[in-house]
């Protein structure tokens, strides 16, 4: 793992999930927003993320997929799911939406 500011790229889901929250919901966007800004910026690491291991998924070429706070002690509370690219200092963001 490399140190922040990270590289972020997204999947079309992730793409297509944002423009829906954003067309549906102002203020979950803005809490989505802030959260990449966090990851982007401070890293994974950073407390108010939460940001572990997703134990029951792996990415298409076996990668361990991770998740991070969006919302927290929120019925349905929302997560960002994302991985890390080949390249270390480039996060995947691969889709968001409430914890499952």
């Amino acid at each position: 793992m490399a140190a922040p500011p990270f590289t972020i790229k997204t999947t079309l889901e992730f793409d297509t999930q944002l423009a829906r929250i954003a067309r549906d919901d102002a203020g979950k966007h803005r809490k989505v927003l802030k959260t990449i800004r966090i990851l982007r910026d401070l890293g994974p690491a950073y407390p108010s993320l939460h940001s572990h291991k997703y134990q029951s998924l792996t990415g298409p070429s076996n990668e361990d997929i991770w998740e991070s706070y969006v919302e927290n002690q929120t019925p349905g509370a929302w997560r960002l799911f994302w991985c890390y690219a080949r390249h270390p200092d480039v996060i995947i963001l691969i889709t968001v939406g409430p914890h499952p």
